[in-house]
């Protein structure tokens, strides 16, 4: 058996070879009679790199060509070709325009690794800055910022200072992205850097526009002297360039705007201020999530409150593109929400979170639905988040949990119903995460007094609600929550539930100490800590009567509570977890 399976690897190699070397001579014929297969370049170009030196020295301009076609294929699927750079830098200065054009190419990638070597091309690069092809001067231009030796940087000042004035738009646009590479090869340039850029705002073509405007933010983002007498020109002008330049345009009149004009809240808006929101208000309909988002922040930062209505509708939309845009729409909806909210109202329902959603848009529309929470929009919310929490994923649930407290605290007459939702939850669910929730919330509101101070009280006492709590530590296991009962417990040990069953809480809390979690441990103690004070301190309640008659009932059990203090706070000094300890510690000092 192992014979033939060495057989048939044999073959399935030999077959590999064979239609490699098919290929191979398809390509080469191809070549041979001429027939253009420019995607041909890409099959094999690895295992041909070593008859690229050989063509780069060849006689013939067709030979030169494949060669570099070849090293650009091998580039593009992510081989280093750095060797060959001395082989091409030998055709820098060839007759052939295609030639010249590729041998460019492979010089943008690898002039900043080679400077050396790029510098004996700079007569070459000098030349071509006249040449009568506005590709190639541009091309030389680039090539030219893109070496990273200080020497140059007189040289490529003056090729930027000639081509800013260039009548194509094409080389006026590099001579623009040539002005940041300059900038961070010398920074003593700025002052020259900042002459040439004042020129070049006066540009007309929105081709060129957006890289002059990332030229100026380069170098002199905060001289917005600059920016007065084009600033209605560039408005007006917005809808005719491209998506990248409108989003560096829209950048810097918001950076300007928000020094130039008075705040929206407080006055009526300046004409130029209004020109401004007019002209951008077109960009929140573009297909490019960029500039939607980029418009969206001028209506944030510009806008009156009135005005920011706009931007729900688009930001709505881009929720519903690729799971990384709606990351960004919904954390920037997030921030917004949390100032203006109403501007989200009408849109309650584009946040309910649907199957498909991945754990990071449940989470942040969760959230955004917890700000949404208000009389127009709990009707809606109220019947969707009682679903939330019978959901199977736990982090939906638990997100569920803090928009009911947040319904809670906010609406005095959905309290109630949320509250008794909270408690059947803890006791019908037995995820632990989700217990943990449910409790903090219950704990929140009850000590906000958003339930206590409820008119619809519905015969809950805070008797029953406590000695309900303290029946589901039977059968609750989560740490945290059981902690969240035990640090009710103390809040109102001053209580008649107090004054009546916390002694019971803390002796059963004592006989399990050990199993208990460390949150759970460090809430025992301050359980007893604060049962030891209550026994002896006479002016604990509101009035004296009932400080009194805590500290009478406390005191029929005062050897047997005294007893239980010591036991609890000696298991914690020998504690495995160093925070109990510490906490055994600290509350000694101060209860001894």
């Amino acid at each position: 058996m192992a014979e033939y399976l060495s057989k048939a690897m044999a073959l399935a190699q030999d077959a590999a070879k064979l239609s490699l070397r098919f290929s191979e001579g398809l390509m080469d014929n191809a070549l041979e009679f001429g027939l253009d297969t420019p995607g041909g370049f890409y099959d094999n170009a690895e295992f041909k790199l070593g008859q690229v030196r050989k063509e780069l020295g060849s006689g013939t301009e067709k030979e030169k060509i494949t060669g570099m076609k070849r090293l650009l294929a091998a580039v593009a699927k992510g081989h280093d070709a750095s060797e060959y750079f001395a082989d091409v830098v030998k055709n820098v200065a060839s007759g052939n325009l295609e030639m010249r054009r590729l041998v460019y190419m492979y010089l943008l990638r690898y002039a900043e690794q080679e400077p050396d070597l790029a510098l004996l091309s700079v007569n070459t690069f000098q030349r071509d800055l006249t040449d009568s092809n506005q590709v190639i001067r541009a091309m030389a231009l680039r090539v030219m910022s893109s070496i990273r030796v200080p020497v140059i940087s007189p040289i490529v000042m003056l090729a930027i200072r000639k081509l800013a004035e260039d009548p194509s738009p094409h080389v006026r646009k590099t001579a623009a992205l040539a002005v940041p590479k300059l900038l961070r090869l010398d920074v003593s340039l700025r002052a020259e850097l900042e002459t040439v850029v004042e020129r070049m705002l006066a540009e007309n073509s929105p081709l060129a526009i957006g890289s002059v405007i990332q030229a100026f933010r380069a170098v002199c983002p905060i001289k917005y002297s600059m920016v007065h007498v084009h600033f209605r020109r560039w408005c007006l002008m917005m809808a005719q360039l491209d998506e990248w330049g409108q989003v560096e345009l829209v950048k810097l009149l918001i950076a300007y705007a928000r020094t130039q004009f008075i705040d929206p809240g407080k006055s009526t808006l300046d004409p130029d201020h209004k020109l401004l929101l007019r002209c951008i208000h077109p960009l929140l309909q573009s297909r490019n999530s960029a500039v939607v988002m980029t418009a969206v922040s001028a209506y944030f930062h510009l806008a009156s409150g009135e005005q920011m209505t706009v931007i729900a509708k688009p930001l709505v939309r881009l929720m519903r593109a690729s799971r990384e845009t709606a990351f960004v729409a919904l954390t920037n909806i997030l921030k917004i929400a949390q100032l203006r909210p109403g501007v989200f109202y009408p849109h309650v329902q584009s946040f309910f979170v649907a199957a498909s959603d991945p754990p990071m848009t449940r989470r942040l529309k969760l959230q955004v639905l917890a700000l949404l929470v208000d009389q127009e929009t709990v009707g809606l919310l109220v019947p969707e988040i009682a679903n939330y929490t019978r959901s199977a994923q736990t982090d939906i649930s638990v997100g569920a949990i803090r928009v009911m407290l947040a319904c809670a605290q906010r609406l005095s007459n959905a309290s109630v119903d949320c509250f008794q939702s909270l408690l059947l939850l803890l006791q019908s669910d037995t995820r632990e995460e989700v217990a943990n929730a449910a409790m903090q919330a219950v704990r929140v509101l009850l000590l906000d007094g958003s339930v206590r101070d409820s008119q619809d009280r519905r015969n809950m006492t805070l008797y029953d609600i406590l000695c309900y709590l303290t029946s589901l530590l039977d059968r609750c296991k989560a740490d945290t929550a059981r902690a969240h009962i035990f640090a009710l417990i103390t809040d109102f040990a001053k209580t008649k539930f107090g004054c009546l069953h916390s002694l019971d809480v803390l002796r059963a809390a004592a006989r399990g100490f050990k199993e208990e979690g460390a949150i759970s441990k460090m809430q025992i103690l301050e359980l007893s800590a604060e049962l030891v004070m209550l026994m002896g301190d006479t002016n604990a309640g509101e009035a004296k009567k009932d400080a009194e008659r805590i500290s009478m009932a406390l005191a029929d059990n005062r050897q047997l509570l005294l007893d239980i203090h010591a036991y609890v706070f000696t298991l914690a000094r020998y504690d495995i977890g160093f925070e109990v300890r510490d906490r055994a510690r600290t509350l000694r000092a101060l209860c001894p």
